[in-house]
């Protein structure tokens, strides 16, 4: 897949991942952050044919680090392929969803 194919696939990605929680796509601007939910969530939105590892998946967290006092979260939206299904992913950082949430 050439470069700006990618790019064009990202982007599809974090239009469909906007729309589908109600937000909006920062694009470049924005950092590491993709996708904005209201004062609730940062997001970083990755389109993948394989799972990242946890560690890179943490790494994507970090990045947002001090973004902004909203939830960071990372969506992976895992490609179908062959005989299989895309899986789509949501992770936080559990001390932090705990602020949010409880």
């Amino acid at each position: 897949m050439t470069t700006s194919r990618q790019k064009a696939v990202g982007s599809a990605a974090e239009r469909r991942v906007a729309a589908l929680l109600h937000g909006r796509r920062v694009g470049m601007d924005g950092g590491p952050v993709d996708v904005i939910v209201d004062d609730y969530l940062s997001i970083q939105v990755k389109n993948v044919a394989t799972m990242p590892s946890l560690g890179a998946i943490d790494a994507m967290l970090e990045a947002m680090d001090n973004v902004s006092d909203r939830l960071r979260a990372v969506i992976v939206l895992q490609r179908a392929g062959s005989g299989r299904k895309g899986v789509r992913t949501i992770t936080f950082d559990l001390d932090e969803w705990v602020e949010w949430h409880v």
